[in-house]
């Protein structure tokens, strides 16, 4: 039996992938870029600070995620399996070919499938999708628009929202507030 009360918070933790190279070698995909030693180091950092235990980040109330999506390019692959290194337990993740240049839309289309039972979720993805997600999930008029807004959505950054849905296939645009956005260095 479930103990979770139905319409606890869940919560979405948006990352964008590390620092990458500026391009891969010769002939190779725009997709095959992978991170570069900052970007490890960042991505690293991370994971580390995640695992170091209660308060995450320093946030009371947040809920650690407990299954990650990813794009399925290398520098997001690489950022996530990072990031999940640090963990004593096994998150699972999925890469999908389909969010490597997805909007948010699609994003949120793999959000809505996610298990009910599930309280919070990593994405692993690129910018300008990750940044117009956080923004399209914020409410509007809101003071987290203009938080976002003011730092930007740098490489390896991180926002994490509280979404105010009983289940993933409810989220949509405004259901969200800020609970917090972090950047290197971590």
């Amino acid at each position: 039996m479930d103990l979770r009360a139905p319409n606890a918070v869940r919560h979405l933790w948006i990352l964008r992938h590390a620092k990458a190279a500026a391009e891969g070698p010769w002939g190779s995909r725009d997709r095959d870029r992978t991170l570069t030693a900052r970007g490890r180091r960042d991505a690293s950092a991370l994971g580390a600070r995640l695992a170091a235990g209660a308060p995450l980040l320093g946030t009371p109330g947040l809920v650690r995620h407990e299954v990650a999506l990813c794009s399925a390019a290398v520098r997001t692959v690489q950022t996530a399996e990072l990031v999940l290194a640090e963990f004593p337990d096994r998150v699972p993740f999925d890469s999908y070919r389909s969010l490597y240049q997805a909007g948010p839309d699609t994003v949120l289309t793999y959000l809505r499938e996610v298990d009910e039972h599930v309280r919070s979720v990593l994405v692993v993805g690129h910018n300008p999708t990750m940044y117009h997600l956080t923004w399209d999930l914020l409410e509007p008029g809101s003071g987290d628009r203009d938080t976002l807004e003011a730092r930007g959505f740098p490489t390896c950054a991180l926002a994490v929202m509280s979404l105010r849905v009983d289940a993933w296939e409810d989220v949509a645009d405004g259901t969200a507030a800020l609970s917090g956005l972090f950047a290197p260095p971590y």
